[in-house]
């Protein structure tokens, strides 16, 4: 049984598959030092389904402070940040090794391709990921950690 479970997990899971919605963020983000690490907010965020419908929705009015107001969106963020950690380092080791994106030496995403394929049923998660610069929008690394209240990567 725990084969099968392990066998789901990476259907679901899937760097190959998920990589499209790091991308797609950072096509849209604000390009600021250090920006890499917000990669380890997306699929937290985009794949919890809460938090997924309220980006869906976001506007370009929406601030952080409106997303964390509703507590199912944050509601075990940072465990949601810990289990996504590994699976994130694969996403986006596989959009560099193929030239989807690029991190220089100030830590700052590049993005290098201009369209996106991506599975059917990640379509919503996809415009949630591109929706999330919108929440995010000026603020810095670290301020965006502390108001999401994510302690530890």
């Amino acid at each position: 049984m725990s084969k099968f479970v392990n066998s789901i997990y990476q259907i679901h899971n899937n760097p190959f598959v998920l990589a499209p919605l790091f991308v797609e963020f950072f096509r849209h983000i604000q390009q600021k030092s250090k920006n890499v690490l917000l990669a380890y907010l997306v699929l937290p965020l985009v794949l919890h389904e809460d938090s997924k419908q309220s980006l869906v929705c976001a506007k370009i009015t929406s601030s952080i402070q409106t997303f964390s107001n509703k507590k199912k969106n944050i509601f075990g963020l940072q465990e949601r940040v810990r289990l996504y950690k590994y699976l994130t380092n694969q996403c986006l080791q596989y959009a560099m090794d193929n030239q989807m994106i690029k991190i220089n030496e100030n830590l700052i995403v590049e993005v290098l391709v201009q369209e996106n394929k991506t599975v059917e049923n990640l379509k919503e998660s996809l415009k949630a990921s591109a929706n999330l610069y919108k929440v995010f929008r000026d603020l810095d690394v670290v301020a965006i950690y502390r108001l999401l209240g994510v302690k530890e990567l």
